[in-house]
């Protein structure tokens, strides 16, 4: 009898053991994942703004100060394309197309990509 309830207390124990093992496994892993967070937070944080503090706004030309020399197309150009963009209502703001301008495959493709050939013939 005292070798069996001997080896019941040793099975009990290995399991006790075991589930204490897990335990403390599982209870690690939750520290480490909770100041990984605790760490993860502020890091991302400063690092968001270090990103957006650091963005340069466009130099504007003071007045008085030479335009700088793009050719004469330049200009031309970038006055037609920039009609060829999606309005705030969703419409091509070259053509007044309330439907999505699709390629030769059949994907949704900018109204500048699709109005390109005619962008090219009125420069």
């Amino acid at each position: 009898m005292s070798k069996i309830l001997l080896r019941v207390a040793q099975i009990v124990g290995v399991l006790v053991l075991a589930g204490i093992a897990v335990g403390v496994v599982v209870g690690l892993v939750q520290w480490l994942l909770g100041a990984a967070v605790i760490v993860a937070v502020p890091l991302g944080a400063w690092w968001l703004y270090k990103r957006v503090s650091s963005r340069n706004p466009k130099p504007t030309a003071l007045p008085g100060t030479p335009k700088a020399v793009t050719g004469p197309s330049g200009d031309r150009r970038s006055e037609i394309e920039s009609r060829a963009v999606l309005d705030a209502s969703g419409r091509c703001g070259w053509c007044g197309s309330a439907t999505l301008h699709k390629d030769e495959f059949g994907f949704p493709t900018t109204p500048l990509t699709f109005h390109r050939a005619e962008i090219d013939a009125m420069l």
